[in-house]
Formats: C-alpha cells, sequence, structure tokens
C-alpha cells in the first residue's frame, strides 16, 4: 500500500491504454476521421442540425418550416447512424462506456451524495 496516488493512476492509464474494448474503440475513430463517406454523413447532420437550430430561432415549434427540418435531421442522423463503420464503433463505444462507468462506481460510490436517503 505504499504506491502514491499518481503511480496507481498512471498504472491505471496504462491498464486503460490496453484494454481491447479501447484499442477497438480508437482503431475504429481512426476509421471514421478517414472514411469519406462517414465524413458527407457528419456533415450532412451538422448542417441539418443547424437548419434546425435557425428554422427554431425563427418560427414556432409546431410550425410546418420547423417540422421539415426536424423531419430532415431525423433522416440525417438515421444515415449517419445506419453506417455499417458508425453502427461498429456506437456498439464498441457503449462497452468502453460500460467500463468507464465500473471504474467510476468503483472508485467515487462511496463519495456519492445521498440525495433521498430512505429513512
Amino acid at each position: 500500500m505504499n504506491e502514491s496516488i499518481g503511480e496507481k493512476v498512471s498504472t491505471l492509464k496504462s491498464m486503460l491504454d490496453s484494454d481491447e474494448r479501447i484499442i477497438a474503440l480508437n482503431k475504429l475513430d481512426k476509421e471514421m476521421s478517414n472514411n469519406e463517406e462517414v465524413m458527407k454523413l457528419s456533415y450532412a447532420l451538422d448542417v441539418a442540425s443547424s437548419k434546425y437550430s435557425d428554422m427554431l430561432s425563427i418560427y414556432s415549434e409546431d410550425s410546418k418550416e420547423v417540422k421539415e427540418t426536424r423531419l430532415a435531421l431525423v433522416a440525417a442522423k438515421e444515415n449517419l447512424y445506419s453506417h455499417p463503420l458508425v453502427k461498429q464503433y456506437l456498439k464498441e463505444y457503449k462497452k468502453v462506456r460500460e467500463l468507464y462507468a465500473e471504474i467510476d462506481y468503483i472508485l467515487f460510490s462511496d463519495f456519492a451524495v445521498k440525495l433521498c436517503p430512505k429513512e
């Protein structure tokens, strides 16, 4: 137990860097960043999101213009998320998110504030 907190954190970081889930996620991230089709779909989603935001600032939420841009936004998101590379990335991302949630629980659950204690 003489190991300092810094050494323990460094060990944890090394373990995470060599974890197969994180390695797979990083590999997919790099592949997506270099995939022209994914980049186009991502850009289309950004444009649709921006347009939707613009329409919300001009028109009421139940207006025809907002409804149309919302549908375009949903379609752009579906197009991006249905790409095989993005689907695989999201699958791997879920595994890494679960890993981080488990680490968070192990490290900090004793410090969690009990907002609504059962008495």
